[in-house]
Formats: C-alpha cells, structure tokens, sequence
C-alpha cells in the first residue's frame, strides 16, 4: 500500500465527484435559463421578408438559404412509420421512409430498450425536445434547440412530443409524435430542411 493519507481517498473518492456534479448542474441550470431569455427568442422579432421564420444564425452552415427566406423544405411534412422491423429512417433524402438497418440513415426507435426513444444510429450530441407548446418550431428554433441544449436521444416517447434532429448531411428535421408509441410501432409527422 502507498503512503497517502487517509483524507486524501475522501478528497479523491468523494470531494471531487461532488464538485464535479455541482458544476455540471450550474451549467445545465444556466443553459436552460438562456432558452427562456427574452433576448435569445427572437420569434416575436423576426421579420416579416422571412414569413414569419426566424433567420438562421450566422454560425449555421445552411444560413445562406434563409437569408433571402425561409428555409427550403427538403421532404415533408409527411407521416412516417417506424416498427420493430423497419426501425431506421434516412432523413436526408427527398423522400423519407423507414429502413430496416442503419447505413445512411439519420435516426433509430430504440424498441429493444425499455422506454422507446428516438437518437442517431451513431453518437452524436444531435437531439433535442422542442417545447410541447406554441407553434411548430422552424429550421432556425431546431437548429437553436440543437445547439443549446443537444443530447444523444430524445428520452421516452409520448404522443404529441416534438424533437429536433440534426442529421449526417446536415440538414434540420422537425418530428412530431402522432401516434400513441406501442413495443411494435410508432408514427411521425416529419419535416426536413435543406
């Protein structure tokens, strides 16, 4: 055995964690207060040109579509599908349908895991719950949602829960859950942004 002293396994073991937990909540509690900021939630402002869509941040790599509009649908809305058996959707291309295996596709349901949850087939912090009331989030509100608050899975799935994803080729979708998820299927109202 070495020669420490004992405090420091309780420094080690025990301080440290707790720190670091302390820390990891102030952050996720300030990041959370910057989404209901007034200065962040430029809805109410966005110009009338745009159609009443917020234009895309500056750091988006697809800002400069929006700058002279809203954004260009690639595919939707559409419903879509998801079972135990096609459980994969590529959402990049014009015409999103259900996949049965991974390659090229942007999203899984995890039926095999307890609560169904929708993330990317690989990691990928590109995830995030849009608020369950208002008016469907644009391209602008998802990509914002994504980048402030972006996780690997959407947690449990319910009926009327709205996600935004950011998919491989880099483009925004919008799903919202339009049917009551079962161990054996579940249905989307989708959107994609180019």
């Amino acid at each position: 055995m070495s020669d420490q002293p004992k405090w420091a396994w309780w420094v080690v073991g025990i301080v440290i964690p707790v720190v670091g937990i302390v820390v990891s909540i102030q952050l996720a509690t300030n990041s959370d207060s910057d989404d209901e900021s007034p200065s962040t939630n430029t809805a109410a402002s966005a110009p009338a040109s745009t159609g009443g869509r917020n234009p895309a941040p500056a750091s988006d790599p697809t800002a400069s579509s929006a700058a002279s509009g809203p954004a260009k649908v690639l595919a939707g809305p559409v419903r879509i599908t998801l079972t135990d058996a096609a459980d994969y959707i590529d959402l990049d291309s014009p015409s999103p349908t259900p996949q049965p295996s991974g390659k090229g596709t942007d999203a899984t349901v995890g039926f095999n895991l307890p609560d169904l949850s929708l993330g990317p087939p690989r990691s990928g912090n590109v995830v995030a719950i849009a608020p369950p009331q208002g008016p469907d989030p644009t391209r602008d509100d998802c990509n914002q949602a994504i980048t402030k608050r972006g996780t690997y899975t959407s947690g449990p799935l319910a009926q009327g829960m709205r996600v935004c994803l950011q998919t491989d080729e880099g483009h925004t979708a919008y799903l919202r859950v339009t049917s009551v998820p079962t161990r054996k299927a579940i249905t989307f109202e989708t959107t994609v942004w180019e």
